[in-house]
């Protein structure tokens, strides 16, 4: 079909070679020599190369335009709280990719640093981003392009750790579904909120006194539509396959759609503000919790350490009982190449053994 609508496109009359001799080939011109050939499927290879090329570099170019933008757009915040905005002076991102981009903030009372990383819808690759697309449909697994960004705060104060998290109806599932510290919290409705987000936090306490004045008064209905969490966390996002992975480390993540409207960048910006006056807040103590709310995520982190306690010893023993097994495989092979002395000998060892263990067994009950 498609050789066909070449053969429309660009008809070429092809010579029959054959009947050419050695004599008239030589005294052709080169365009002539040239028309010997059909060049229909390398014209068509070289304009696929050039329009896939052009494609990526259009696709590459927008999304490097969204993540200035967005950087420039939450610039008065970041410039204003810290010292260093940007991964240098001169410099405010590092392109990792055509799809992954991060940026960087630090120099601040309480706080570390700040994160910034950037993932894309691959626009750069038409065809991968029409697969996705595609699949998403069918799956749960693959999820469709979208441009994401996730700002990650490290405090350096100390506060108490705990999990409260403010995350958008829209997704919410998702939400919870792709964050193990999520997983940890119940889920509920407030006044204090827009009612397209809802709580999912360790404890009401905490959330109420995390939601202060300023913060209602930035978060709007319409800001659902591209903040999809604000999550105060000492818990992993991805689920710990080991009790060390469970140790405790703050941080407030701030997941979003990548925006580039100016009405949703003053917002999060002024988010931005209130999350960093939280988190002063937090670290002087102004903002503390009573006891028994601290027992019960005590409680809670406890429960998750026995859990995974329980899943390494059944590991352990599965384990032993593999090598146990491998081990009398072992045994029965070298009795069976032992002579008949051999073997009655290697019995009667065995039989003194287990007599052992059972005289040793019945003083222990004595």
């Amino acid at each position: 079909m498609i050789f066909e609508a070449l053969t429309k496109l660009f008809p070429i009359a092809v010579p029959e070679t054959g009947s050419l001799t050695l004599e008239e080939v030589n005294n052709m011109t080169i365009l002539q020599r040239l028309k010997l050939r059909d060049w229909r499927l390398e014209i068509f290879t070289l304009g696929f190369i050039i329009l896939f090329s052009l494609f990526f570099k259009i696709g590459d170019i927008y999304n490097q335009s969204k993540v200035t933008s967005f950087l420039n757009g939450i610039k008065p915040s970041l410039s204003r709280q810290f010292f260093q905005y940007g991964v240098s002076k001169d410099k405010l991102y590092i392109k990792d990719s055509s799809e992954n981009y991060s940026s960087y903030a630090t120099g601040r009372l309480n706080i570390f640093n700040v994160n910034i990383k950037f993932q894309l819808a691959p626009r750069q690759n038409v065809f991968v981003w029409i697969l996705e697309t595609i699949f998403s449909f069918f799956t749960t697994s693959v999820l469709p392009p979208s441009d994401k960004v996730e700002i990650i705060i490290h405090p350096s104060g100390k506060y108490d750790n705990f999990i409260s998290a403010i995350v958008s109806k829209i997704g919410m599932n998702d939400a919870r579904k792709f964050n193990y510290f999520l997983s940890l919290c119940k889920t509920s409705d407030s006044k204090n909120l827009p009612n397209s987000f809802v709580y999912m936090s360790e404890s009401n306490e905490i959330q109420e006194k995390l939601t202060t004045e300023e913060l209602k008064r930035n978060l709007s209905v319409e800001s659902a539509n591209f903040i999809k969490y604000i999550a105060f966390t000492d818990q992993p996002i991805d689920h710990p396959e080991s009790i060390r992975e469970m140790k405790p480390i703050r941080k407030v993540i701030i997941q979003l759609e990548l925006t580039t409207k100016k009405k949703d960048l003053e917002t999060l910006n002024n988010v931005l503000d209130t999350i960093f006056s939280i988190i002063d807040k937090l670290s002087d103590g102004v903002i503390n919790f009573k006891p028994e709310t601290l027992k019960k995520i005590v409680k809670t982190r406890d429960l998750e350490v026995e859990k995974l306690q329980k899943i390494e010893q059944d590991l352990k023993n599965e384990r032993l009982a593999e090598e146990q097994a491998k081990l009398k495989r072992q045994e029965r092979e070298q009795l069976r190449n032992m002579s008949s002395e051999e073997q009655l000998k290697a019995e009667k060892k065995a039989a003194e053994r287990r007599q052992k263990k059972m005289q040793k067994k019945q003083r222990i009950k004595m």
